[in-house]
């Protein structure tokens, strides 16, 4: 019996590899888009309808409720990672938002989600004003997600 014989050959060797990174990105995923215990500087609620094959698109409207005001949005997304469709709905919640000037702009996101049939979402959307919005939401269709997105929010009233 050789050495070389006790080694894992390649194919399991990427097996295991690609499985260790997988549950170390879904990990990663589950803490950053568990929302603070701290009360919200508003709510939001979304429609989304999303696709993906490996690069994924985003689109939908929302309602943010801020200070009294309920506003209308549109958001969409391009990203990385997920394959499927699904339609989305969604509630959030928003931090570090001081104005609703902040609230419109481009967005980083990370969202981790898994449909068959119905499923759940989670997502945390950062801008580049400090706004953070944490969304969990319901979904329908046939998708997997764990990845990295660009949104665009546009306030419409």
């Amino acid at each position: 019996m050789t050495a070389s014989s006790h080694l894992p050959s390649m194919p399991s060797l990427f097996r295991a590899t690609f499985a260790g990174l997988a549950t170390l990105l879904i990990a990663g995923c589950a803490s950053t888009t568990t929302p603070p215990n701290t009360p919200p500087a508003a709510t939001v609620t979304v429609q989304l309808n999303s696709v993906a094959y490996y690069v994924s698109a985003t689109t939908g409207r929302g309602t943010l409720d801020f200070k009294g005001q309920r506003r209308a949005f549109t958001i969409n997304s391009v990203g990385v990672g997920g394959t499927g469709g699904q339609n989305i709905s969604a509630t959030g919640k928003v931090y570090n938002l001081n104005s609703l000037a902040d609230f419109s702009g481009k967005y980083r996101g990370i969202s981790r989600g898994f449909t068959l049939i119905e499923g759940k979402m989670y997502s945390r959307l950062t801008n580049d004003s400090g706004v953070v919005i944490y969304l969990t939401g319901a979904t329908k269709g046939l998708a997997s997600s764990a990845g990295l997105q660009s949104f665009q929010i546009a306030l419409t009233e």
